[in-house]
């Protein structure tokens, strides 16, 4: 009886002391973590997770700014210049077909053969527009079907007009102002609009490509990390600084001078191509199409003989809309010949009042340096050429937008992963002195 009792007793105590908190099982690990091996491996963690996540973040974020500037370069900028070359043939169009009407019966060879590569440039800009047009941009898309329908109506009505005026009826007169307002107040301003949301497009793409703020600022935090787990580790130890912490912050240096300087260069590229390419041709591409369009009321209140006084109100509205748009965007050669078409429209406007429509009809398509076709040519090639040369600019700005992030996603990763590799390095001896 005492026997059990002592054997119970006995067993009682060997189980309580078998017996393990749960905590207790905890232990060996928080032991290793609050140890300064335990510390140091987490550091090595945390800055190896740090590190490849900021590479993975800049090689993101510098690859896709770089698809934004490709798809800028070779889809958005050039649909608006297929849309602005739209919007000009179209106005220009308009204008030969109303020079034509000036000789009286046929119109000259090289009239002809402006209005009709003028209609087949609008034609062929309507095709590569609609080719290039999101399905999704609905807005786009209506107005090019707008135009092409219009286009249509506005060929056959401006033939019609021709026939008359080969006939000596002059019935064509009247075809003729109805295509010009066919032209004037449907086509031209669904062009318009279309050419105001793909240059929009553009400006929109341009503004949003700035230096990237975040990624720099992830970057230096990184950087700081490093250091002052450098120094820390290097009091700790009581030792000199550790040569892989070392190599790592210099290499996270270099990615984050190399972001900097590309991204600053990026964003300034393409805030040239804005300011100094895309916003000037909008207001150079506005001058021509109103002087293409004043050149049309020129030629339709002379085939009215000046009875229509709206067309000389619509002619100095439009001559002195220009006038603005070129002091805010000066244009080599376009002052002069601006100013000597003003002054050829009143000889030919005092011409008319003296009855003498002959002598207007001269100055209006004679060769002659002071008369209005070739002070009209005069201005539009040189608003023409600008445009040239500002889209020349703004693309240029564009790629070397593109042209500076080059590399970069690919460095990012390869820095950031080398960093990584050399924070392991250089921690790992430390931590073999513990076994």
């Amino acid at each position: 009886m005492g026997g059990s009792r002592l054997a119970q007793q006995r067993l009682r105590t060997l189980d309580e002391s078998l017996l393990v908190d749960d905590e207790e099982a905890d232990r060996p690990v928080l032991d290793f973590l609050r140890a300064t091996p335990g510390r140091m491996a987490l550091l090595a963690v945390v800055l190896v997770v740090a590190l490849l996540g900021v590479g993975a973040a800049t090689s993101k974020t510098v690859y896709d700014r770089q698809g934004q500037l490709e798809t800028l370069r070779s889809r958005t900028e050039p649909l608006a210049d297929a849309a602005q070359r739209i919007y000009s043939a179209l106005s220009f169009a308009n204008a030969s077909a109303a020079t034509g009407f000036l000789s009286g019966g046929v119109a000259p060879r090289d009239v002809r053969a402006r209005y009709d590569a003028a209609v087949g440039q609008a034609s062929a800009g309507l095709v590569t527009a609609s080719n290039g047009v999101s399905p999704d941009d609905v807005h786009s898309l209506r107005m090019l079907t707008d135009v092409s329908n219009q286009l249509s109506v506005y060929t056959a009505i401006v033939a019609t007009a021709q026939a008359g005026n080969r006939a000596g009826n002059p019935i064509g007169v009247a075809y003729l102002n109805e295509s010009s307002a066919l032209m004037q107040q449907g086509i031209l301003p669904a062009a318009g609009q279309l050419y105001a949301s793909q240059s929009d497009a553009v400006t929109t793409s341009e503004r949003s490509i700035g230096p990237p703020h975040v990624m720099i600022a992830m970057g230096v935090l990184v950087l700081v990390l490093l250091v002052l787990s450098q120094v820390r580790l290097a009091r700790r130890s009581h030792r000199r600084l550790n040569s892989g912490l070392l190599l790592a912050s210099a290499l996270m240096a270099v990615l984050v001078v190399w972001l900097t300087v590309a991204g600053l260069a990026s964003a300034h590229a393409a805030g040239n191509a804005l300011m100094q390419g895309g916003e000037p041709m909008n207001t150079v591409v506005k001058a021509r199409i109103l002087a293409q369009q004043a050149r049309a009321e020129e030629i339709l209140g002379l085939l009215k003989r000046g009875s229509d006084s709206m067309s000389d109100m619509r002619f100095e509205e439009r001559t002195a809309q220009i006038g603005w748009l070129l002091d805010e965007h000066r244009v080599d050669r376009a002052a002069e010949p601006l100013d000597g078409w003003m002054q050829s429209h009143q000889a030919i406007r005092s011409k008319l009042a003296d009855g003498d429509y002959g002598g207007a009809v001269a100055i209006a398509q004679d060769d002659a340096p002071q008369h209005s076709t070739v002070q009209f040519t005069q201005l539009d090639t040189a608003l023409r050429d600008e445009i040239t040369q500002l889209r020349e600019r703004q693309r240029d700005g564009i790629s070397r937008a593109y042209t500076a992030l080059n590399l970069l996603p690919f460095g990012a990763a390869a820095i950031t992963v080398l960093a990584a590799l050399a924070v392991a390095a250089g921690i790992a001896p430390r931590l073999s002195e513990y076994h």
